[in-house]
């Protein structure tokens, strides 16, 4: 029994051992409980108003942004891409056959000289045969000539 004792003294040191710490605990419970202890919040609602007025004034330039482009899709016409090709073929050719339209104009009048002096020469050449093959012909115009000279 002896054992018994000593067990159950140690249980009773363990109990009043248990029920201090328990004391202990309720009396810094009571002392957390009447500290004036208030979290203070108001750096961290600045912040997130800041932060809240900061993605309404994004949001806002993005919806401008937005309309902005939507605005100048709306007025874009579109063109198939042959089009534009076809466009650009049809100016390039329109400016060669200006270009070379004006070439041609521009070389009108060294022609026109080379044709008259290649028409005067073959004149010149025909009458020259002309009044080598028929002598009578030669001398009514030589008398002709002289007759117009006079008067």
């Amino acid at each position: 029994m002896a054992k018994l004792d000593e067990i159950a003294e140690l249980l009773t040191e363990e109990i009043n051992g248990f029920e201090k710490s328990i004391g202990r605990l309720e009396k810094v419970h009571e002392d957390f409980k009447n500290l004036p202890l208030r979290p203070d919040t108001s750096e961290l609602n600045a912040l997130l108003k800041e932060y809240g007025n900061k993605q309404k004034n994004d949001i806002k330039e993005q919806q401008r942004l937005m309309e902005r482009i939507l605005h100048k899709v709306e007025r874009s016409v579109l063109l198939p891409s042959w089009a534009i090709k076809l466009t650009w073929g049809l100016l390039v050719t329109v400016l060669l056959v200006l270009g070379f339209s004006i070439y041609k104009v521009s070389r009108i009048s060294k022609k026109e000289q080379v044709a008259y002096v290649e028409g005067q020469d073959d004149a010149i050449e025909h009458y020259r045969t002309f009044f080598e093959e028929s002598p009578e012909a030669k001398e009514l115009y030589q008398k002709w000539l002289e007759d117009n000279g006079q008067k």
